[in-house]
């Protein structure tokens, strides 16, 4: 449950990221179109919730990049509450932790909440190449130079570069613009750079998309440093953008045939806006579909497994939000579905096609910060 704070397909993502970056330049120049705001009942992308192996470690790693603790460790209980949202056996045992980082959009932190589990059966999914599915990756934006970030991980003891092409290797000058590391627990964050072409120049605000999410219009960065979007890999992009679009509101281009939008051989890359909860930034939800996943069955994780993520969502009329989500064909993980949490009224789901996490949570304050499931 979460809180919210005021809260081996290598070749195919590097060529993503020669993409994104035309795209951040094309941005600036090019006309956007007329908003869509999605379902009125849907707030917005509030936080991110995540699996990891060692909770001290985590945090260590998400501070150095600019992670901060706004709810410490708790010590291991079992939690009866978390247990029947996350759909897990009565007697686990966990320990959470709540972070927090700039938006790269809004003036609001983003959370990422830590769970720790124990007294489970657990799988681990550290290993997972980053195209597979059941992997996926935060982006974050970063000031100046990747570089910088690379370096303080690696001072910390803290660095894994996953080989992953264009994004292993250094530029042989200057700064560099983009790279992927993994967490402690293999999870891929994704860092690219503002890069100013003079001191004190920043991106310009006023030019962060709130449109139609063509690939001409999206604004890559950002303003400012922070969290930018959450990348999912799917087997039916189709299936997935109408569920995230249709369901929780999100603003997603129409999909064209794979290969044909400059992302890479086979490869279905949707972005999708949707409002950060509370705010009028636009954040991201990335939808990955790579030929070599079509079809593919869900790989059965669960939330008590290392390395698994979920998405929250604020939403203004759950059991309406609810009921959409599972005719559009989202399973239920919480025990009995919708269920009380101390600041209101939240549910876990499965999307449609079984790899992606979503939580749904109402507050019993509307509008109040969030502090993390």
């Amino acid at each position: 449950m979460k809180k919210r704070t005021s809260f081996k397909l290598s070749c195919g993502i590097a060529a993503m990221a020669a993409c994104a970056l035309f795209v951040a330049l094309a941005s600036a120049i090019l006309p956007k179109a007329a908003a869509d705001e999605g379902s009125t009942q849907v707030l917005g992308m509030a936080f991110d919730g995540h699996s990891v192996s060692n909770l001290e470690k985590s945090i260590a790693f998400y501070k150095v990049l600019d992670f901060k603790v706004v709810q410490k460790p708790t010590g291991w209980k079992v939690d009866k509450s978390l247990n029947k949202l996350e759909g897990l056996p009565a007697g686990t045992q966990s320990r959470t932790a709540v972070l927090a980082t700039q938006s790269s959009v809004s003036s609001t932190p983003y959370d990422l909440v830590l769970h720790q589990y124990k007294g489970i059966d657990q799988k681990d999914w550290s290993k997972l190449d980053s195209g597979a599915l059941g992997a996926g990756h935060m982006d974050l934006t970063v000031m100046d130079d990747c570089n910088i970030v690379v370096n303080k991980l690696k001072s910390a003891g803290l660095l894994v570069l996953p080989e992953m092409g264009a994004f292993s290797r250094a530029p042989a000058s200057g700064p560099r613009p983009f790279v992927f590391v993994q967490d402690p627990d293999g999870w891929y964050i994704e860092l690219f750079a503002i890069i100013n072409p003079k001191p004190g120049v920043r991106v310009d605000e006023g030019k962060i998309s709130n449109s139609s999410a063509t690939m001409a219009n999206i604004n890559r960065l950002g303003y400012q440093t922070g969290f930018n979007h959450i990348g999912l890999n799917v087997s039916d992009a189709a299936k997935e953008r109408s569920f995230y679009e249709d369901v929780l509101g999100g603003d997603y281009p129409p999909i064209t045939p794979p290969g044909t939008s400059g992302i890479g051989r086979g490869m279905t890359m949707l972005n999708g806006w949707f409002n950060q909860a509370t705010t009028n930034g636009k954040v991201r939800l990335e939808i990955l579909g790579a030929a070599a996943n079509a079809g593919k069955p869900s790989p059965g994780q669960k939330l008590s497994d290392t390395n698994v993520n979920y998405v929250g969502f604020e939403v203004t009329n759950i059991d309406d939000v609810y009921s959409k989500a599972k005719a559009a064909g989202a399973t239920d993980v919480s025990e009995g579905g919708i269920m009380k949490v101390k600041d209101g009224r939240a549910v876990m789901l499965l999307d449609p096609n079984g790899v992606g996490y979503v939580e749904l949570w109402q507050s019993s304050k509307p509008l109040a910060p969030f502090q993390g499931h």
